[in-house]
């Protein structure tokens, strides 16, 4: 197909509205960049970590967020309206009016706790912006291949100069390998700008993203159904993951508990449900499970195996970082500790004013 001018003007005016061009890509000051990898004491320690330059080194899990952009507006009538379809008369008509909010109630709890068909889990559907997570992260999150869709910030039409950088807490408490960590990053930083600036011969954003290391930052979106997002939890919330891949999970998690935390509820780590440690049961031999020792969440059943002698994520680190507290299993072990336990909504007078409201639509 060949285009006008006019067609390639209108298609340059858009590209050039959400800062896709080529010309528009940032600049950048490549002697100051060299200086500040030279000089240390002129790094910025922010909230979240350290700025050299235009870039920002994250400890850890800071500042990654997740955003909830869209939702099923009232869950709770859709598995009402699914967990009943077998019932009723000739007519066929709507259920939900025919039912008390309590019963109502009734009808979705035993819905969750997978007392009834869960086919309704499918038709309540989420969708998410995640903001700053890792690249390795989203890799993770990105295999959910079932009941999910993903759709991320490019790296081969876009420029990523800008993009931030995750240095895992484990690394950023040696301040030496810290900063070796950093320089190193902000070297790949300015070969990225070199091969993408280029006045006589630059190179596209495809072939430069050659050199992206995983702790790069990436932005993306993604939908879900609810009995997906049950599958993702119980898996990525568990402490033998990567820490901004649990934190990720945390994130998402938290945005689903501030408006249904009725559905919260049931999203939890698969070991909360086992009432076990299966940090290295990963297909049921130890050779497939984690390498890292158990998190500390049930320690009476972890294993003495371990390649590295602490736990792939700590859970009090991820909730001073992201300021969020996931709940803990409910033992005396942690009722001892003064830990919040998952709440079990069993009458319909323990839900959140929320929840009693769209029960009551």
């Amino acid at each position: 197909m060949k285009y006008s001018e006019d067609q390639i003007k209108q298609i340059n005016e858009l590209r050039k509205q959400l800062g896709t061009l080529p010309e528009q890509a940032p600049e950048l000051d490549v002697n100051q960049i060299e200086e500040l990898i030279n000089d240390a004491s002129k790094w910025e320690i922010t909230d979240n970590g350290i700025k050299v330059g235009p870039f920002n080194f994250y400890e850890g899990v800071r500042n990654l967020t997740a955003e909830l952009i869209d939702h099923t507006v009232n869950p709770y009538k859709i598995l009402y309206e699914i967990a009943v379809a077998t019932w009723g008369p000739e007519e066929y008509p709507t259920m939900w009016p025919k039912a008390s909010p309590e019963n109502r109630f009734y009808v979705v709890k035993n819905v969750l706790k997978g007392k009834a068909l869960p086919l309704g889990n499918e038709a309540v559907n989420f969708s998410f912006i995640i903001r700053s997570a890792s690249r390795a992260s989203f890799d993770q999150h990105a295999r959910q291949r079932v009941g999910a869709m993903f759709a991320s910030q490019g790296v081969r039409d876009n420029s990523r100069l800008l993009s931030g950088f995750r240095v895992p807490n484990e690394i950023w408490r040696n301040v030496k390998k810290r900063n070796e960590v950093i320089k190193n990053v902000l070297q790949a930083k300015i070969l990225y700008y070199k091969l993408i600036s280029d006045k006589v011969q630059g190179n596209s954003f495809q072939a430069a993203r050659c050199i992206f290391q995983m702790g790069w930052t990436h932005n993306y979106k993604f939908s879900v159904n609810f009995e997906a997002l049950k599958s993702y939890m119980s898996r990525r919330l568990v402490a033998s993951e990567q820490e901004d891949t649990v934190a990720t999970a945390i994130v998402v998690w938290d945005q689903v508990n501030k408006k249904f935390p009725l559905l919260a509820s049931r999203l939890r780590p698969k070991c909360d449900w086992a009432g076990k440690c299966l940090c290295h049961q990963g297909s049921g031999d130890e050779i497939f499970g984690a390498l890292f020792k158990g998190c500390g969440r049930f320690p009476e059943t972890e294993s003495n195996y371990s390649t590295f002698n602490w736990s792939c994520s700590d859970y009090e680190l991820l909730e001073k970082q992201t300021g969020i507290v996931l709940p803990y299993p409910n033992t005396d072990y942690w009722k001892s500790k003064g830990k919040p336990i998952w709440k079990e909504y069993e009458n319909f007078t323990d839900l959140s004013e929320g929840d009693r409201a769209l029960f009551s639509e």
